[in-house]
């Protein structure tokens, strides 16, 4: 087994975090709640776009040799692609799920006894652990790019 160097492990992490992104936006958007039919522009085309650029950051870390110039600046434009990308989905879902997250959790009393129904309360924590893991994998893949990519040379 060959060895993977920082790069390519904070890469993977990123990776893994995307797509775990990806379901849980998925399933917030799709279960029982609030947020049920509320999709984000764009969402699912950053994250799976975010998955894909920490994916071929890995493939480059794992296949190929450091010594070719353009895979040097192919890997490190797709170090920064993918938390760009994550950086602006989190912004947008944010954008997106903050006025809900206030009215369900900050309502007053009255409005907060109808409100705060179970299915209300998922979704609202559903989206809670959406926006967590967009950011985890944001910070992810600002880790990685500190990494250069590739092998190194003999």
């Amino acid at each position: 087994m060959k060895k993977l160097n920082a790069s390519a492990i904070v890469s993977c992490l990123g990776c893994v975090a995307s797509i775990v992104a990806l379901i849980l936006y998925s399933s917030n958007v799709s279960g029982e709640g609030f947020y049920k039919g509320m999709t984000v522009p764009n969402m699912y085309l950053l994250l799976i776009g975010a998955a894909v650029c920490f994916a071929l950051v890995f493939a480059v870390n794992f296949f190929l040799e450091k010594s070719n110039k353009v895979v040097q600046v192919v890997s490190g434009l797709l170090q920064i692609a993918g938390p760009v990308l994550l950086a602006v989905a989190l912004m947008q879902l944010v954008a997106g799920r903050v006025d809900g997250l206030g009215y369900i959790y900050f309502s007053n009393a009255e409005v907060a006894a109808e409100v705060q129904t179970p299915e209300n309360l998922g979704s609202a924590q559903t989206a809670i652990a959406s926006l967590v893991s967009v950011g985890v994998a944001a910070v992810a893949g600002c880790v990685g790019a500190f990494f250069s990519a590739g092998k190194k040379e003999a």
